[in-house]
């Protein structure tokens, strides 16, 4: 017993005195961090004074070129920052550092407020026009370099002031690669200047400054290699962009070759060092999925961020009871239409009408009918932005009189009639066994199936995720040129390909194209739908007059016609459309398009490349299928007549 005593007294000794003596990793790094920032900080704020000292004194042309200088200088020290600063407070840098220079309503103001751009980017525009404009706008330029000056000391006291967890740093990195391979090598940055791939060098060289701090104990853990891959790929993606080339950049090589595996490699860190997963200290889903492995995989966002449900509560039963309301027009006034009547499966959940069939047969509604594959991952729904859930799509869908026609009580009276969906309403929902058919249960089932309309699985993706040996030479130069002098990506933004804003993914954006009524590019006229001035109340101002929501090109081939309004009708139309440089290129002059009006002067080999490309980001595997039947209404037989997706 003694010895046993002795041995177990040894034991605890030995691990108190291991763990006593080991290192602090995190603190080690959190420490190292901290005065990594403290010293950026210090040169972001000695290289925005010299800028404002630049812009002040500006008298000349030679005065600008200076003043152009010491511009780069001050981004380039921002960029440093850059990767902590989105993750850690998007909201603010959107508004207030790096967003779009486009006006924007003040969200905090009880009234209909248009606030200016602020940021880089605004001074990017001013800055770089030609020389006499700039001449002529210092005093806004002078305006907006003391705004930001002013701005900035807010987000680098937050920036020193955070306690940096291993977490927020692994999700940071991460965040960043998200950032870089959507935003950087597009150039979304630079609306006006000369784009440069060297720009993205300075926020992966972060990442790899971060990725440093955890390598003495990967080592300690004999997974050095860890980190070694890591720095490989920083290396490797820092010699493909320096010199480089905007127009020629290889990008889906940059990404299936660099980013991709980079984006892989550090999860790989937070997963073998034991670090918690957002989902694991937070009650609110974040919209990327944090253990997602690839940018271009399905389970890169998290597809029940948009429908309030919890991953626990999305069963077999629920997504088929889902499946089976959205293909009945039970849940119509006259039981002939059916959410599938505009959103037909084979046609890419869309219907081939430049505006979808009214009810009744009487005329059409007023927009075309959107995808509804990846349509869960939008934060906004709509054309006109004006729900915010699913649920809300559901009630304006079953209410308009248009679509529907009918109420919800009327509605769900209906489903009240049928056996079989009680039961399927309470297998759903077994906590619910009474009452279980409501709206809100109508609701939830419809968004759970939505929530399985999602993939990630084309040939480019499959590609970038090096899945695939090879791409077709057509689809590699269409995505370079998408992602590239095309400029497409600015707006539809990889890897949704649409408009939700990385990489955060929080926001969907709209913008004004200047979409004509018809495909005339002599005599083109404006289309009257006002969009997203003309629906929820606090957004009807002229800055959203004729601003719609930016769609997916995920499945385009399947989608024609094009546009709310169904105007095009074919893929070269639309590549035409926005090679004119949108509406002001076919003689709409719309004084807030948001679209550049340059013409990009694509060639016809360039067309048909940027086709191919659209045509091969196409799949819809195991997404199409109906429901052999629909549940018998046994207390009212004349509803049993009613077909599967409805009459028309």
């Amino acid at each position: 017993m003694k010895t046993f005593l002795t041995l177990l007294a040894t034991f605890v000794c030995t691990a108190l005195l291991t763990a006593w003596l080991s290192p602090d990793y995190q603190k080690l790094r959190r420490e190292r961090l901290n005065a990594w920032i403290a010293a950026s900080c210090d040169s972001v704020t000695s290289a925005m004074t010299t800028f404002r000292t630049a812009c002040d004194g500006i008298r000349s042309d030679a005065d600008l070129v200076d003043a152009r200088s010491a511009y780069e200088a001050a981004r380039r020290s921002y960029k440093r920052l850059e990767p902590l600063a989105e993750y850690l407070d998007n909201g603010f840098v959107a508004q207030f550092v790096n967003g779009a220079p486009l006006p924007r309503l003040d969200q905090k103001s009880q009234y209909v407020d248009i606030l200016g751009p602020q940021g880089f980017q605004i001074i990017d525009e001013l800055l770089h026009a030609d020389d006499s404009t700039a001449m002529r706008t210092l005093t806004e330029l002078r305006d907006k370099v003391h705004t930001l000056c002013g701005n900035m000391p807010d987000l680098l006291l937050e920036l020193r002031g955070t306690r940096w967890t291993d977490r927020m740093m692994i999700e940071a990195c991460r965040s960043a690669v998200v950032r870089i391979s959507s935003m950087g090598i597009v150039a979304f940055d630079r609306p006006a200047s000369e784009p440069s791939m060297e720009d993205d060098i300075v926020p992966l060289t972060t990442i790899m400054t971060i990725s440093d701090g955890f390598r003495a104990q990967l080592e300690s853990r004999t997974l050095a290699e860890r980190h070694r891959k890591i720095a490989a790929l920083v290396d490797k993606g820092i010699a493909d962009l320096r010199h480089a080339a905007f127009d020629d950049f290889d990008r889906i090589a940059f990404l299936r070759d660099v980013m991709d595996p980079l984006y892989g490699a550090l999860l790989d860190v937070q997963t073998d060092l034991g670090i918690e997963f957002i989902t694991e200290v937070s009650p609110f889903p974040p919209a990327v999925n944090p253990r997602g492995r690839s940018m271009f995989a399905t389970d890169f966002f998290n597809p029940l961020k948009s429908t309030g449900l919890q991953r626990d509560h999305v069963s077999a039963d629920l997504v088929e009871l889902g499946r089976t309301l959205f293909f009945d027009p039970i849940l119509s006034s006259t039981n002939e239409r059916a959410c599938a009547s505009c959103h037909q499966p084979e046609r890419g959940f869309t219907d081939g009408h430049a505006k979808s069939v009214a009810l009744g047969h009487d005329g059409t509604i007023d927009r075309n009918a959107p995808t509804m594959i990846n349509a869960v991952f939008a934060r906004r729904f709509f054309y006109d932005l004006r729900a915010n859930r699913i649920n809300d799509v559901i009630s304006h869908v079953v209410t308009n009189e248009r679509e529907f026609g009918s109420t919800l009580i009327d509605m769900i009276g209906r489903l009240r009639e049928s056996s079989e969906y009680e039961a399927m309403f309470g297998k759903a929902f077994p906590n619910e066994r009474n009452g279980a058919i409501d709206v809100a249960n109508v609701g939830m089932a419809i968004a759970a199936y939505l929530s399985s309309l999602v993939s990630f699985d084309s040939p480019v993706d499959r590609y970038v995720r090096g899945e695939a040996i090879d791409l077709d030479p057509a689809v590699k130069r269409g995505f370079n040129l998408f992602m590239g002098r095309a400029a497409c990506g600015t707006c539809h933004f990889a890897p949704s390909f649409a408009g939700y804003v990385p990489p955060s993914f929080t926001d969907s954006e709209s913008e004004i194209l200047g979409v004509p009524s018809r495909p005339d590019t002599m005599n083109a006229i404006l289309d009257a739908d006002k969009g997203r001035a003309a629906g929820i109340l606090r957004e009807q101002s002229v800055i959203y007059a004729n601003s719609f929501k930016t769609p997916t090109i995920r499945n385009i081939a399947l989608t024609a016609p094009y546009m709310h309004n169904g105007a095009y009708t074919t893929l070269d139309q639309i590549v035409q459309f926005y090679d004119l440089g949108g509406g002001r290129g076919i003689g709409i002059d719309h004084p807030y398009q948001t679209l550049a009006p340059d013409r990009i002067n694509l060639t016809n080999k360039d067309y048909q490349d940027m086709i191919a490309f659209m045509r091969a980001i196409t799949d819809t595997t195991g997404l199409t299928r109906r429901p052999a039947r629909l549940p018998r209404v046994d207390r009212n037989r004349a509803l049993d007549q009613r077909r599967v997706g409805g009459d028309y």
